[in-house]
């Protein structure tokens, strides 16, 4: 197997992953004009998009681990871009949370899946790299949230943009699927009393997974602020035009690009828990701050420096989860 290709595929999944999420995430002011819902009404459709992530999670990690992540991820990069057709042509309140239902089941899924076989390709690497995928992630964000400005300010709408892109994404992903690492499905049915002690020896480390878990959500809920919110805030807040609200979510991922080219030589000198606890700490910061910033210049700042501090806590975290106990449950502790 080539790993450079490896290499690539699983790049292109992240790009995915993060491209459809900041397409979603810039058109989300249009798409709240479409529907004609309020801050409250749209914070509670929101939500759909964690059951529905919670929910392909599950079903992501079963497959990874019985199946491979190969088939995992070429399943999960078709999902993904087909996910971003709800959101699309949603003309009410229900239609919406179904669409965003598919978003978090759509983007969770590839994103489950893309780290199991990022896992895989670091391990078959000479040094860290895990990052290095992640990077990828953050340009999909900056891609899609230029895109998004690019298009909205020339008079194009959701349904046309996020329609046709998901549809290239989803094709594009079936073909560099091919270049994956062959599946290493660890969870074999027929040996049943192999798997039952390994699930045993999980249970024992089950707690440190929880508590990844959960601060790997911390992490996650705070970069959904900033692609759920930050176009919304800049525009309503610090009174910018719909097609310039776009660049707080292109500034928030600039920052997040800056931290990952560098972080795999950090984790390389200092280890994850570094990563950890200082991006926590300046991402913190950033946040609490943005509550406070007087303009938009400062906004931008703002949204900067919490992609710089945020950027590598989730990926040492998932990195953390994939290495914690039997390896046939990598998948789900993932």
């Amino acid at each position: 197997m080539n790993l450079l290709k490896s290499k690539i595929a699983v790049s292109f999944f992240f790009f995915s992953g993060g491209s459809s999420l900041a397409l979603w995430a810039v058109h989300i002011p249009l798409i709240e004009q479409t529907v004609g819902i309020s801050y409250a009404v749209l914070g509670a459709l929101l939500m759909f998009s964690g059951l529905g992530g919670f929910i392909a999670m599950q079903v992501y990690g079963w497959i990874v681990d019985h199946v491979g992540a190969k088939s995992a991820t070429r399943l999960g990069g078709l999902i993904v871009g087909l996910s971003l057709l709800g959101p699309a042509f949603a003309q009410d309140a229900w239609t919406l949370g179904f669409a965003i239902f598919g978003l978090g089941f759509g983007i969770a899924g590839v994103d489950v899946a893309m780290n199991a076989a990022a896992l895989q390709v670091e391990k078959a690497n000479d040094r860290p790299i895990f990052t290095f995928f992640h990077l990828f992630w953050s340009v999909g964000g900056l891609f899609g949230a230029a895109f998004g400005f690019i298009t909205i300010s020339n008079g194009f709408d959701q349904s046309q943009t996020l329609s046709v892109t998901g549809v290239i994404l989803s094709i594009t992903g079936l073909i560099v699927a091919g270049w994956l690492m062959p599946n290493e499905a660890v969870a074999s049915r027929g040996d049943k009393t192999k798997n039952k002690q390994s699930s045993s020896a999980n249970r024992r480390v089950l707690p440190f997974v929880i508590l990844a878990g959960l601060m790997a959500a911390s992490g996650a809920i705070i970069e959904g602020v900033a692609h759920d919110w930050s176009a919304l805030y800049l525009k309503d807040i610090q009174g910018v035009s719909v097609a310039a609200a776009a660049w707080g979510l292109a500034a928030f991922n600039v920052g997040m690009i800056l931290g990952r080219i560098f972080i795999d030589r950090i984790v390389e000198a200092r280890g994850r828990g570094f990563i950890i606890r200082w991006g926590s700490l300046v991402g913190g910061v950033a946040i609490a701050a943005q509550a406070i910033a007087p303009n938009f210049e400062t906004s931008l700042a703002l949204w900067f420096l919490l992609g710089l501090g945020i950027s590598g806590v989730v990926p040492q975290l998932f990195a953390a989860g994939g290495e914690i106990g039997e390896a046939s449950h990598s998948g789900r502790n993932i």
